[in-house]
């Protein structure tokens, strides 16, 4: 019998802007999408991903940014984004890891899929049963790291999520 690795692990590279939805023409007007919002979901994992949006763009200077990362107590479901602004970046541009178990790997693929292929800005989609990208994103031992072209130093923040 052929045994299958589920993916466990997912590396998304997307624009800031693809995490929430615009309904409005207004300031603020915006809702986080809600394919992305359905994942995170399926992860156990409760996120202000408004609080993000809004420390990215309104208090995040450019050079600046760090990783927050929210694991789940009691499990290996974890989400980290990387907010750190380049120099030169002019799409707003954020990597974020995403592992699970894989009992729930593939609700969580299913959404994440969907958040990806509906991105106006599609750079990296990777979905492995282990992802260097991913585990490279959340690795304490690298951190903080420095960002050779701002001098920032870059920290990781981890936020535990109740279980």
């Amino acid at each position: 019998m052929e045994t299958r690795l589920s993916a466990c692990d997912f590396y998304l590279v997307v624009s800031m802007v693809d995490l929430v939805t615009w309904v409005g023409s207004d300031e603020g007007n915006f809702s986080v999408n809600g394919h992305f919002q359905q994942a995170l979901q399926e992860l156990g994992i409760k996120v202000d991903l408004v609080g993000l949006y809004m420390e990215y763009f309104d208090r995040a200077k450019i050079g600046t940014g760090d990783v927050y990362l929210y694991q789940k107590e009691e499990s290996h479901a974890v989400f980290a984004i990387d907010l750190y602004k380049e120099l030169t970046d002019q799409l707003d541009i954020i990597q974020m890891a995403i592992l699970c178990d894989s009992g729930i790997a593939a609700k969580v693929r299913g959404k994440l899929r969907e958040f990806f292929d509906d991105a106006s800005c599609k750079i990296i989609y990777e979905e492995a049963h282990f992802s260097s990208r991913a585990r490279d994103l959340i690795d304490f031992e690298k951190y903080p790291l420095l960002m050779a072209e701002s001098g920032y130093r870059k920290n990781i923040l981890k936020n535990y999520v109740p279980s």
